[in-house]
């Protein structure tokens, strides 16, 4: 055995021993799925296993199938993203290499006629495998993500039959299937036998549609293969409502053909996702059906178009995983992933990398998503092999070490003819399984395989296997053999200037079949892509990266509980929590950056321009008809001690509009005077929502919504916090100051101040805590985020803000009323080992009768050279600290004005609103599965949080310095601290106190984990210096 083993899994040329030739799925009544327990025998090497002719013993196990052997205690998973994670050296594998035996016993039914063609197939199964039945050879097979077949007929017994399969975890296939995923092995996908009637069967068929061009007809070809026929019969072929056709059958002819010329179509696309139900009939013994979509796919004036107009990809990336079956994914988990992703707006999947359990692509049929299926192909770690030896560094531009590196890593496989028949075998395996499925909109020949003769070969088998769809692969940078540019993590600035290069006479278009790579706290920068997109002619949009992080789920003791991701399992090589880099969490419920696609992605926009609205629709293909609009207006005062109103509500009636076309109404007549808005802010929120419920969402679901403010109050300076002239005049009775401490003390009043660290260390109201001595002072640091940990991050570390001392210069009280003092510090800001600082100005204005401290804040860089000054910082903004008297341990009502609910940063925020919001705090953080920093609120005029128990609570407001507001951040937690150095959640420690976090500012998040850095205008500068004033009060 150990021969043949070696002579398969080590030789590309070797793609299979007796497979059947692929065909579309379909699987007959007449099947048995052999899922379940399985015995299994597990060896470090191929020649360490039984033999074939060996039977089981007690020293075998249980296993369940589908799944994955490291997920059930053989082995461990081991991730990487590029690199390979054995010895390069192509074919060649290590002689460590873990092989699972997988046996069960079967009999055929016995409702299955006598002489039926019985077939074995296994639709994944990672990375090779020889397989037995009773004793005798079957068949071997590699390509770990598609199906294999084989004919079983003249070795299977009616009953007690023993399939044994030999899975070898490392095989030549492992150097072109280095996806960025956990290697797992085994077989994940469904078994099933098969049995076809022996009188014949429907071996395959395939189905094209072509439309004329103005849409009224379409011609519905179909060509059926048939097998086995012993004696004349018919094919009966029915298409949707029109009468079947009949096609006489002869054992003397296997391949048939026919049509039907269709008037008036329904026509297929993501937006009017239609289906005709198709019956094949051979005689009376077998019948296939499958519902079909009438569309055609084109590239017409240089733009990818279905049913001759151009679409906008909305898209998505979306690996196999499951967070403790790996990749052996219930069917339902999956399809739960696809009406998220319809109720989240996206219109587009790409099936990275490799097809997706077949029947997916019927679920895309029905609930209208535009596919990109992708072959079973990434060779991503010669890279490595080449670029490390040669020290070239991961910063220098991506499109630069393409050049230097991609020609000589393709001559590993890509460029070499050995490697030519697992290229194409890759390809037709996925095209003839798959090409009756009209969501199936583009072929991908693989991902991150550089660009070779093999990939070219592979354009041409895919026209000569499907000529109707056009091809993508990202790899073939000059679009050589691809029928689109195909970019990943581009700036937009960089699109534009490929656009520019291109042209209006472009040929081909252009799409990001990877881009705002969503790991940890974001994605950053989605507006500037869409505004990209479609600023562009040739761009015809992109796929996110990517949907859902792919941690495990890890559950030692009942702290100890989180999802594991590189490096967990003691792997090496490994890339660690590079794998935690989508839009859902590991068990796929949605992340903060989710809100983020749903706006992005949202096919209607709309805007208030004086009194219209003008509403934008960016669907392709259907007008608004579906959609109705409700409106709201709402008056959001700037103190928490007014309550909100509703001033109007009601709905609007949305104009016929066109898809692509916009259309301008007039706002409803809403009745506001100026006073309405001395004290507030007036906002006209508009939401479109379905009408009816549809495949994918019920009766109300919101798809749009857009917001504008009528009315602001008019800018005014601050006013004077001096005392009132009545009876309610609280004075400061006592002062006592000490070279290291003030107190300022009056009728339930008191406020301690901690000179040494220019700082409020107590303030207490009414006999009430307001605030702790824990923090109250300046800080510049957030913990890093995974898309500031690349670049960000070690430059913030370089100049040492991540240890910052204080020094206290000066400190001088000064009164101006019996109620109030003004204490007046002068401090600066440094760090260790470095020469510059933040030379700061503070006054802090304490008003005993208004309870309030005013925080005004004047902090500027100082250095010898201007190069010894940070040019950005994380963020700026001050953390005060409250008892948990006050706090009720993060049970007490959080309120504030400003973005929400959910979490938002100066560059991620389109997917949250204006409005007045309350949660408890301890719901404000939002946990990433890797910590990190979380739970800003941007554009805040004011927080407040209170404790009802303690009837005591606090307000914190901020202006600028000419006194207008300054809509802020905050951030409410006691994990701020306890975030950095966590490598999972149950890791991070918890402060005694709260923190309410006020920002002035803080940088955006950005996708530098992979992608451009933070956009210009959501870095935070230093250059200029800041200014500004915090307001605390007492409620």
């Amino acid at each position: 055995m150990s021969i043949l083993v070696l002579g398969d899994i080590e030789n590309p040329k070797v793609t299979q021993r007796n497979r059947l030739p692929t065909r579309a799925y379909a699987i007959p009544e007449t099947s048995l799925v052999l899922n379940g327990e399985w015995n299994f025998s597990y060896a470090t090497s191929p020649l360490l296993v039984p033999s074939p002719d060996t039977p089981a013993d007690d020293s075998w196990k249980s296993i369940s199938v589908p799944g994955n052997w490291q997920l059930q205690g053989y082995g461990h998973p081991h991730y990487t993203n590029v690199v390979f994670p054995i010895p390069v050296d192509p074919p060649h594998i290590p002689s460590v290499n873990p092989t699972g035996v997988y046996e069960r016993e079967f009999s055929i039914p016995s409702d299955w006629a006598t002489g039926s063609e019985i077939r074995l197939r296994f639709d994944g199964v990672d990375s090779a495998y020889h397989v037995y039945l009773n004793g005798e050879f079957v068949g071997f097979s590699k390509v770990s993500r598609s199906p294999s077949e084989f004919d079983i007929t003249n070795k299977v017994k009616s009953s007690g039959n023993v399939l044994r399969v030999y899975v070898y975890q490392w095989s030549d296939s492992t150097y072109i299937e280095d996806q960025d995923q956990w290697w797992l092995s085994g077989i994940f996908r469904d078994v099933t036998l098969i049995g076809f009637p022996p009188s014949g069967h429907i071996d395959d068929f395939y189905v094209t549609t072509e439309v004329s061009e103005d849409l009224s007809s379409a011609v519905v070809s179909i060509e059926v293969t048939t097998a086995r026929v012993k004696a004349d019969t018919t094919l009966d072929i029915k298409l949707g409502e029109f009468d079947s056709i009949s096609i006489p059958v002869t054992g003397s002819t296997t391949v048939y053909k026919t049509e039907f010329v269709v008037k008036g179509p329904r026509l297929w696309t993501a937006e009017t996702p239609n289906l005709y139900p198709l019956t094949i009939a051979l005689g009376s013994t077998h019948t296939i059906s499958q519902k079909i979509g009438i569309r055609t796919i084109k590239i017409i004036g240089g733009l990818i178009c279905c049913n001759g107009k151009p679409i906008e990809l909305r898209g998505v990336n979306r690996h196999d995983h499951h967070p403790q079956l790996g990749r052996a994914v219930p069917l339902e988990f999956i399809k739960q992933d696809l009406l998220l992703m319809k109720a989240y707006n996206a219109n587009a999947l790409r099936s990275s990398h490799y097809p997706n359990d077949p029947r997916v692509y019927a679920m895309c049929d029905e609930l209208g998503l535009w596919v990109m299926d992708e072959a079973d192909l990434e060779c991503h770690g010669f890279y490595d092999a080449v670029a490390r030896p040669e020290e070239i560094p991961e910063l220098m531009d991506y499109e630069e070490r393409k050049k230097l590196v991609f020609p000589r890593a393709a001559e590993f496989t890509s460029n070499n003819p050995e490697w030519e028949d697992a290229y194409l075998d890759r390809l037709q395996l996925l095209v003839l399984r798959d090409r009756n499925h009209p969501s199936i909109v583009i072929w991908s020949l693989g991902n991150e395989a550089f660009y070779g003769q093999n990939h070219a070969k592979m354009y041409a088998l895919s026209y000569k296997l499907d000529p109707t769809r056009p091809v993508h692969y990202e790899g073939d940078m000059k679009a050589v053999t691809a029928d689109m540019y195909s970019v990943m993590y581009t700036s937009p600035d960089q699109l534009r200037r490929m656009a520019a290069e291109f042209g209006a006479n472009f040929t081909k278009p252009l799409i990001m079949c990877e881009y705002v790579h969503a790991m940890g706290n974001g994605p950053g920068g989605w507006k500037e892509y869409m505004e990209v997109f479609r600023e562009l002619p040739v761009m015809q949009g992109g796929f996110v990266w990517e949907w859902a992080n792919h941690g495990f789920k890890v559950e030692k003791d009942e702290k100890q509980k989180y999802y594991a991701y590189g490096g967990d399992y003691g792997e090496f090589p490994n890339d660690g929590t590079f794998i935690m880099d989508g839009l859902l969490n590991s068990d796929h419920t949605p992340t903060p950056g989710m809100l983020e696609m749903r706006k992005a992605y949202e096919p209607v926009a709309a805007t208030v321009e004086g009194n219209l609205l003008v509403i934008k629709s960016y669907y392709d293909f259907i007008s608004l008809d579906h959609l109705e609009a409700k409106y709201v207006v709402s008056k959001f005062p700037l103190s928490s001690s007014i309550a909100p109103e509703i001033l109007q509500e009601g709905s609007i009636d949305i104009p016929a509009t066109a898809p692509g076309t916009t259309s301008k109404i007039p706002l409803p007549e809403i009745k506001l005077s100026p006073e309405t808005a001395s004290d507030s802010e007036v906002w006209f929120t508009v939401s479109f929502v379905l009408k009816e419920a549809c495949s994918w969402a019920p009766k109300g679901h919101q798809i749009a919504w857009s917001q504008a403010a009528l009315l602001t109050p008019a800018p005014t300076p601050s006013p004077p916090l001096s005392p009132s002239a009545d009876n309610s005049v609280t004075k400061i009775k006592a002062v006592v100051d000490t070279p290291a401490r003030l107190t300022l003390e009056g009728e339930n009043f008191l406020l301690d101040f901690d000179k040494t660290q220019s700082k409020i260390s107590n303030w207490e109201v009414n006999g009430k805590q307001i605030l702790t001595g824990q923090s109250n002072t300046l800080t510049f640091w957030r913990t890093p985020t995974s898309n500031d940990a690349p670049v960000d991050f070690p430059y913030w570390q370089n100049f040492g803000l991540d240890h910052m001392v204080m020094r206290s210069i000066s400190t001088e009280c000064i009164p101006t009323s019996d109620s109030v003092f003004n204490i007046v510090t002068k401090s600066e800001y440094g760090t260790p080992v470095l020469a510059w600082r933040f030379c700061v100005d503070t006054t802090y204005i304490v008003n005993a009768s208004n309870k309030t401290v005013q925080v005004k804040t004047s902090v500027t860089p100082k250095a010898r050279a201007p190069n010894m000054i940070p040019k950005e910082i994380p963020r700026i903004g001050y953390e005060f600290s409250i008892p948990s008297s006050l706090s009720e341990d993060g049970a007490a009502p959080t309120k504030w004005f400003g973005l929400g609910p959910g979490e938002s940063y100066a560059d991620k925020k389109m997917g949250v609103q204006v409005g007045i919001f309350e949660k408890k705090a301890s719901e404000l953080d939002f946990s990433y599965e890797v910590p990190q920093e979380n739970g800003n609120h941007e554009g805040t005029r004011w927080i407040a949080v209170s404790s009802a128990n303690s009837n005591a609570g606090i307000e914190i407001s901020m202006t600028e310095r000419s006194g207008e507001c300054h809509p802020f951040g905050f951030k409410v937690s006691n994990k701020i601290a306890g975030l950095n150095g966590a490598k999972h959640p149950c890791d991070v420690t918890e402060s005694n106190d709260w923190i309410i976090r006020a920002d002035y500012a803080q940088q955006g998040v950005g996708t530098q984990a992979c992608g451009p850095a933070v956009f210009e205008p959501y870095r935070l500068k230093t250059e200029n210096g800041f200014a500004f004033d915090v307001l605390l009060k007492a409620i």
